[in-house]
C-alpha cells in the first residue's frame, strides 16, 4: 500500500523525468552540424588570442624555469618548446577543419 506522499513523489519523478527528457532532446536538435562547426571556430579563436596574447610566453617561462631548476637540461628545454608549438599548430589545425568539415551546404533551386 502507498501512502500520499509516495504518490507524490512517484508523479513528481515521472513529471521531472520527462522533462529532463524533453530538455536534453531540444537541446540536442539545437546543436545542428552549423551550430557544432561555429563551436569549433569559437575554440579555435579563444586558445589563438590566449596563447598569442600570452600563453606562449608562460609556456616558454615555465620551461626556462625548469631548466634554471636543473629539472631539465637545455637540450631537452628547447625540445619541449618546439614540441609545445608543434602541439599548438596540431591543435588548431584540428579544430580549423572541424569548423569547415562540419559544414554541409545546402543549395535550394
Amino acid at each position: 500500500m502507498t501512502t500520499k506522499k509516495q504518490k507524490i513523489t512517484a508523479v513528481l519523478a515521472l513529471a521531472i523525468a520527462f522533462g529532463l527528457g524533453m530538455a536534453v532532446m531540444c537541446g540536442c536538435s539545437y546543436f545542428t552540424q552549423e551550430k557544432v562547426a561555429e563551436i569549433h571556430k569559437t575554440v579555435g579563436t579563444i586558445l589563438d588570442i590566449a596563447y598569442t596574447s600570452g600563453g606562449a610566453v608562460l609556456v616558454e617561462q615555465k620551461i626556462d624555469q625548469l631548466v634554471a631548476d636543473g629539472k631539465i637540461t637545455a637540450q631537452q628545454g628547447e625540445m619541449l618548446k618546439a614540441a609545445a608549438q608543434k602541439s599548438y599548430e596540431a591543435l588548431q589545425a584540428k579544430l580549423t577543419e572541424l569548423s569547415v568539415k562540419d559544414v554541409t551546404v545546402e543549395v535550394s533551386e
